[in-house]
């Protein structure tokens, strides 16, 4: 199965819940709530979401070194975003986990014992199952409304609707006494012997890719990426596009499109990454742009925390839940969103499968028109 499968999979996320729910309810009739250990040497985090979310959830790798310098952290990974933590620095194991396979991860995560174990997940039960049966001494994780999966943990935080998905993640180190305010821990010397001259400078790189539940509904249309794409080349500036393993035909269609689109283009006028690099590789391209153009994923979280001028499209995503501003880190002199509000029949997903019956797309409300003003903002010429 693609890396990019791992989430999004209604077969998956409804076993989760038929299955998850009664299994976590009949643990916690069988084991009381464990008081916090007095002395701890080592803490795991379970970090089972997509590349958005491990960036996020790095922040707690920071502040737990900062709160218990000799600690051991180990994180527990999946094969859709263990290449986040080549560019994260601060923990001392690196686990991958197959959350696919929820006996086999359970196996892995028992079999690297820890004191205490931080799940990071916020609906899936998978995550809190592993939690319950990995042998740790006291475990952690969100109490989220409607989910159902908090019962067997020995101390529960509350997950919260109104609050940036940073803010949530910082919460589970409270029963800690750890008062979070860390970014995650980004090691640009991972990026510093990545030469990114294969194409031309200054460039923008674009990345229409989204992934999991209903992706489709969170995309700018083809043909606007296309107008967008030959607009910069035509302006004289170098285009890179972005993605995922699981993009690869759609990207090399997007490249042909441009290239009928913008007539006569030098051979470095263009470069399309994906399948083509890893995910360090593209974050030193990200680093090395003049300006990002995304969709709201792992990317867009990258350029943010990476500081870039960035363009961020959102759709059905809330931006105050999953937005490229980060409480206390404020950065809108570098970040512009766009997309229709809630007002306007967006920003309406909290944990992202919350759609209605028939969702209506409205990406396309997005106008091409729009990012290019943006883009002039940080002193993109655009004609």
């Amino acid at each position: 199965m693609p890396v990019k499968a791992e989430r999004g999979r209604g077969f998956l996320r409804k076993l989760d819940r038929w299955i998850g729910v009664p299994a976590l309810l009949g643990l916690s009739l069988f084991r009381k709530k464990r008081p916090k250990p007095a002395q701890f040497n080592s803490i795991g985090i379970c970090v089972f979401a997509a590349i958005g979310d491990a960036l996020l959830a790095s922040s707690l790798i920071a502040d737990l070194r900062n709160a218990f310098p000799g600690l051991k952290i180990t994180v527990f990974a999946t094969p859709a975003n263990v290449a986040t933590f080549d560019l994260i620095t601060g923990y001392d194991d690196l686990v991958l986990v197959p959350i696919t396979n929820p006996w086999a991860a359970i196996g892995v995560v028992s079999s690297h014992p820890v004191d205490i174990l931080i799940d990071s997940s916020q609906w899936p039960r998978i995550g809190a199952l592993v939690a319950a049966l990995s042998g740790a001494r006291w475990t952690i994780g969100f109490e989220t409304a409607g989910q159902n999966r908090h019962y067997s943990y020995d101390i529960c935080v509350k997950h919260s609707s109104k609050a940036h998905e940073l803010d949530n993640f910082r919460s589970l180190l409270s029963p800690l006494g750890v008062q979070a305010k860390a970014m995650p821990p980004l090691d640009l010397s991972t990026l510093a012997g990545i030469e990114c001259l294969n194409i031309k400078q200054p460039y923008l790189v674009l990345h229409p890719w989204a992934s999991g539940n209903h992706f489709e509904l969170r995309e700018w249309p083809i043909a606007s990426w296309v107008s967008l794409a030959s607009q910069v080349l035509r302006s004289g500036y170098g285009v890179v596009i972005s993605g995922g393993p699981g993009d690869v035909d759609r990207a090399a269609d997007l490249c042909l499109k441009i290239e009928r689109a913008s007539g006569d283009l030098t051979p470095v006028s263009l470069l399309n990454l994906v399948g083509q690099t890893n995910l360090l590789t593209t974050a030193a391209y990200v680093n090395g742009a003049a300006a990002v153009v995304a969709v709201n994923t792992g990317t867009m979280h990258l350029a943010a925390l990476l500081g870039k001028p960035l363009v961020a499209l959102h759709g059905p995503t809330n931006p105050d839940r999953w937005g490229p501003i980060y409480p206390g880190a404020r950065n809108e002199q570098n970040t512009l969103i766009l997309g229709p509000g809630f007002n306007e029949g967006g920003a309406y997903l909290n944990l992202g499968f919350e759609y209605p019956e028939n969702p209506t797309y409205l990406m396309d409300q997005i106008s091409v028109e729009a990012v290019v003003d943006a883009l002039r903002k940080f002193s993109i010429n655009i004609e």
